[in-house]
């Protein structure tokens, strides 16, 4: 099947996962302290750092927080979202910057070859987006940019084993949101939520693939220590370290 990726570049799609990102992501600060942990964890500190799929730059923002000293770029094929990046990263008075490019081929990797190599390469739910055999040569691509010791950590929206654990994300999911929309005052109804969320325009460019699948793609392409660091249903953080 082919699925159109390019339903981000619209300014509405965009714009809707950029105001409801805290709405729509549970457990957010618990994924943040978890990609610092790792980080730490590496045996190299780091000094150069890339945000592949940035959005709002929210992964490289609390990295550059972490490591004062770090420099960062952010990356994204979407111009409002790279616009939303760069109001964020302003206040790091020139310590990242932002670059337009599609992960889809190949050729974004010219737009950073000036900034290689990476000591930290993150993701933060955007890898999905692309056809598995995509998914593979882009792992091998971040690899080759990581310097030795560095680490690769993607926050990822990921495929469930089975359809009955998928519904039982969907249902999470929709109870969540129902919460999280009542609480801001609005008047819905709990299958309005539902139904919201599992009609939303981006849905279908959702092309997922487990977490355990993944992590035997990046062991193949050489990554050592590769782990789900964390999981809670069909959100899930994995990588490994380029030795």
């Amino acid at each position: 099947m082919t699925v159109d990726a390019s339903v981000w570049k619209e300014r509405d799609v965009a714009s809707a996962f950029l105001n409801e990102r805290s709405l729509h992501i549970p457990e957010r600060q618990r994924q943040l302290e978890v990609i610092l942990r790792v980080i730490r964890f590496a045996p190299r500190k780091p000094a150069r750092i890339l945000d592949l799929g940035c959005g709002d730059a929210i992964l490289l923002a609390t990295a550059l927080e972490a490591w004062p000293e770090a420099h960062g770029l952010a990356v994204d094929f979407s111009p409002l979202m790279l616009e939303q990046a760069r109001v964020r990263l302003a206040r790091f008075d020139g310590r990242a910057g932002t670059v337009e490019a599609d992960l889809g081929s190949p050729g974004w990797l010219d737009a950073v070859t000036g900034a290689t190599p990476f000591d930290a390469v993150l993701s933060g739910l955007a890898i999905h987006h692309l056809p598995h055999e995509r998914k593979r040569a882009l792992y091998r691509e971040i690899f080759d940019l990581l310097s030795p010791g560095g680490v690769f950590l993607n926050l990822e929206h990921v495929a469930s084993p089975t359809p009955v654990v998928e519904a039982l994300f969907d249902d999470f999911m929709t109870e969540h949101l129902y919460r999280r929309r009542r609480e801001r005052g609005e008047d819905v109804t709990p299958d309005q939520v539902r139904r919201d969320f599992m009609e939303r325009p981006d849905r279908a460019a959702n092309i997922l693939s487990s977490v355990e699948e993944q992590c035997q793609w990046l062991r193949e392409i050489g990554f050592q220590e590769v782990d789900c660091f964390w999981k809670y249903f069909e959100l899930a953080i994995f990588g490994g370290f380029r030795k």
